[in-house]
């Protein structure tokens, strides 16, 4: 599966070589609205190790709406790396289905959070994500949570009785 298109006209698909100027502008402006508890020097420290993360070493998919990404998604193995939706298309399920994709696409996920982001801490508690630990993060001090979805390790066949 490479897209899709829902009945309400959004487009989920792979990320293209072309999106990844979009992407680093949605990135930027919905990391600087979720964190305002950080300074914007920070997100702009950071923005061209994270471009480079998601155009090389994962694997990306945008939300898009009538030919204009405005969300995407980028997973490491079982890590959800990043889950972003452009500030003026958040709150219409955008990343709920960026979320349900990624759970479509591993059967276990986990991720780091700042605590402080309580809107995004909410979101992913809505969408049955468990807290598994929480510490100060290295750089700023503030309290970073690590969240994991379908922690439970797979079953094995039980052992006949006899």
């Amino acid at each position: 599966m490479n897209s899709f298109t829902n009945a309400a006209g959004l487009t989920l698909r792979k990320a293209e070589q072309n999106d990844y100027e979009e992407i680093g502008d949605i990135w930027l402006a919905a990391s600087l609205r979720a964190h305002d508890f950080l300074p914007g020097k920070y997100w702009w420290e950071r923005q061209d190790a994270l471009q480079r993360l998601y155009q090389f070493k994962s694997e990306v998919w945008v939300a898009e709406v009538a030919g204009q990404v405005c969300g995407f998604l980028a997973l490491m193995d079982e890590k959800l790396i990043a889950l972003f939706v452009s500030p003026s298309w958040q709150r219409k399920g955008i990343g709920s289905q960026l979320l349900e994709l990624a759970k479509s696409l591993r059967s276990r996920l986990v991720l780091h959070l700042f605590a402080d982001n309580s809107e995004a801490f909410c979101f992913y508690l809505r969408h049955r994500f468990e807290v598994v630990w929480k510490r100060p993060e290295r750089y700023t001090g503030y309290t970073l949570v690590h969240m994991g979805f379908n922690l439970q390790p797979a079953l094995v066949e039980p052992v006949p009785t006899p």
